[in-house]
């Protein structure tokens, strides 16, 4: 078991997350909500869904064989791409599986915190934050658009941009747009989110092995 000066050391709770859009809006999540609490947050970029319970479970082997007097609570941030049904490919019990099999006993828990049903629906609770971003005059701003958001998509807003002569590309290029996003509007109403920042909280000071103990 990790230890440090004596005593054993606080779990890293590591967020895999989805793309360099997700890297951007879950670094404001850290500073936001977990950095506060002192927090051992890492988050590491998946590069899309594509094979993506090996791609987790290559992360996390690798992050491990890195890290191998550290405890890993893993968090998948995922797109569900779907109002409804399960997110892509993703499968916990395969994760999990996988991660016995290949003995990556640094790895204590593997949860998933999935976004309804993009990372966008979710941007789309603070409009007025992205028509303030997008310098709409006040006297066109719709604020009752875009209801109710899970509606909405990474589509929905590259016409949104489009609209009011902006282009939204994902990527590092959105870190100013990320920046003005109210991200307390956005938790508070994003059951999902606000749960799994409730999950890593909870399990941050957990140093019991729930997949090998």
């Amino acid at each position: 078991m990790a230890r440090t000066q004596g005593r054993t050391k606080a779990p890293i709770s590591l967020l895999l997350v989805e793309g360099d859009t997700d890297v951007l809006f879950y670094k404001r999540v850290k500073a936001d909500y977990l950095d506060k609490e002192n927090l051992r947050v890492t988050i590491r970029n998946l590069e899309g869904l594509y094979n993506i319970n090996r791609k987790i479970v290559d992360k996390l082997d690798s992050f491990c064989d890195h890290n191998r007097d550290e405890i890993v609570r893993a968090y998948c941030c995922v797109d569900r791409e779907s109002r409804y049904g399960k997110t892509p490919g993703l499968d916990l019990d395969v994760i999990i599986r996988n991660i016995r099999e290949k003995q990556i006993c640094g790895v204590h828990s593997v949860d998933a915190i999935v976004a309804t049903q993009q990372i966008e629906s979710w941007f789309f609770w603070d409009i007025e934050g992205i028509y303030k971003c997008l310098r709409v005059p006040h006297a066109r701003r719709k604020k009752n658009a875009y209801r109710p958001p899970e509606k909405y998509t990474y589509r929905d807003m590259i016409k949104l941009f489009r609209d009011y002569g902006k282009a939204y590309n994902k990527g590092k290029r959105l870190r100013y747009f990320i920046d003005q996003l109210d991200i307390h509007k956005i938790v508070k109403n994003c059951s999902e989110l606000s749960d799994g920042i409730e999950l890593i909280k909870r399990q941050a000071g957990d140093v019991t092995s729930h997949l090998f103990g």
